[in-house]
């Protein structure tokens, strides 16, 4: 799912101070909950910003790329919680904070 900055930032201190302390590291996949796709995302925008308009489903295929779209491309961020207890963040609060910012 989409993921606000500022959640990256303070993951990346949780890890920061962790492998200060001797956690090991690795590769992690860390993303905002729920999963939803690029157009529910939109919707959920123009829904925050109090805005209307319609947005349109468009399938991947509608855009040909040299290399092939996954269809599930959702990452799992199982362990990035198990080692370092690092919940996804909701990015509808996020959206709503970002929204909150831009009309400030």
């Amino acid at each position: 799912g989409p993921t606000p900055a500022a959640a990256i930032a303070d993951a990346l201190i949780v890890i920061a101070r962790a492998m200060g302390q001797g956690a090991n590291g690795g590769t992690y996949h860390f993303s905002g909950a729920p999963d939803t796709s690029w157009a529910d995302f939109a919707r959920a925008i123009m829904a925050q910003a109090g805005l209307s308009c319609v947005i349109n489903d468009i399938p991947s295929s509608a855009y040909p790329t040299p290399a092939t779209r996954p269809l599930n491309s959702r990452m799992d961020c199982s362990t990035l919680t198990r080692d370092f207890g690092i919940p996804r963040p909701d990015w509808h609060a996020g959206l709503a904070d970002i929204v909150q910012e831009l009309r400030a």
